[in-house]
């Protein structure tokens, strides 16, 4: 049998780039490699994205009837949570405009929009940043009927109806470290620039400058310090795909550089075009290394379950995080000593609250 993820890049390469798919490289699979490729599909994150894909297997080629049904009914599923989350988060977003409270997406609806069916992208919470209004957002979701959990200094958790809203005061966990502070400002200052109402709502969709930053940074910390799933680089594939050439590279590019993410957009540009079979002429961006594949084969490894995990499970993913600091430093935005201290002096237990300055 073709590796499960073979198939899965082939499937999605198709997709990206809107080609028929050929059948016949399912010919010898057997009920045992549908329920693998289920399996696999689902620890991605690309669950529906990958069930849409399939759904137009000849008869003679499909899955076998149980795994069908159970695909179907978990990518409804997925359709369902996503709707209900989306309604909830528009009902919130003008609960706060009533107020004079501005919503920004970060991640989630944003980055569903560049996909094909957005309700297909998986995603948890609503992330938010209300333009420098955390505070009134934390108290009005209060008097509305909702409820509030400090979480740290970069966001509180909101819980309002079937949501959880984290409550941005800053976008990234920058760890008062002179470079963090530097891309923190960068970015407050990037997401106030060309914000665009979601269709009828009151949900803002940040510029595709600003979008084309926050993917990169959001998934190379993820990346560094617990690792990411084929998702992450979708939304990176589909955001290439659908706004490339709005994007203001000539500005961008150089403040990746200065943020320390160039590298690492460079890695998911390569696993972009030589996975997913993608033509992407940015010049910055297209650039050949050695080390996508080896990041490639970390993504598609099985990952810890992070909600789920028991004391020495957590003793385990922390030595973890410090040897993945150590194997992937050179796409890191910080120095290795730097990211270990990092994680002890701005963990849950010192709750340390750093502040930008004036």
């Amino acid at each position: 049998m073709v590796k499960c993820e073979t198939i899965v890049f082939y499937l999605l390469s198709c997709g990206i780039n809107n080609t028929k798919v050929d059948w016949r490289l399912f010919n010898n699979f057997l009920p045992k490699d549908w329920a693998q490729l289920y399996i696999f599909s689902k620890k991605q994150g690309i669950v529906a994205i990958i069930f849409d894909l399939i759904k137009s297997v000849p008869k003679e080629l499909a899955p076998p009837k149980d795994i069908a049904l159970k695909w179907l009914s978990h990518t409804y599923s997925i359709e369902i949570q996503m709707k209900q989350k989306e309604a909830v988060a528009i009902e919130f977003a003008e609960k706060l405009s009533e107020k004079g409270i501005q919503t920004a997406v970060l991640k989630g609806i944003s980055y569903a929009l560049y996909f094909p069916n957005s309700y297909y992208r998986e995603s948890g919470d609503l992330d938010c940043f209300l333009m420098g209004k955390k505070e009134e957002g934390d108290q009005t979701v209060i008097e509305i009927g909702g409820m509030m959990e400090d979480a740290g200094y970069k966001h509180s958790h909101l819980y309002y109806k079937s949501l959880t809203i984290e409550n941005h005061k800053f976008i990234t966990s920058f760890d008062n470290t002179k470079l963090g502070i530097r891309v923190e400002q960068i970015l407050q200052e990037q997401i106030r620039i060309g914000c665009r109402y979601i269709g009828n709502t009151k949900l803002l969709n940040p510029s595709v400058d600003f979008n084309a930053l926050f993917i990169i940074k959001h998934a190379q910390r993820h990346f560094i310090q617990e690792g990411i799933r084929i998702r992450h680089i979708l939304d990176w594939a589909f955001f290439l795909n659908a706004e490339s050439s709005n994007v203001n590279w000539a500005k961008v590019i150089p403040i990746m550089d200065e943020c320390k993410i160039l590298k690492f957009a460079q890695v998911l540009t390569s696993i972009c075009v030589e996975k997913l079979g993608m033509s992407i002429n940015i010049e910055g961006l297209n650039v050949n290394n050695n080390i996508s594949d080896i990041v490639l084969m970390d993504i598609i490894s099985d990952q810890p379950d992070l909600f789920h995990e028991n004391f020495f499970q957590k003793i385990r993913r922390i030595i973890r995080r410090f040897y993945r600091m150590w194997k992937f430093r050179s796409l890191a935005d910080e120095g290795y000593l730097r990211l270990v201290w990092n994680t002890f002096a701005f963990s849950s237990y010192l709750n340390r609250r750093p502040q930008l300055p004036k």
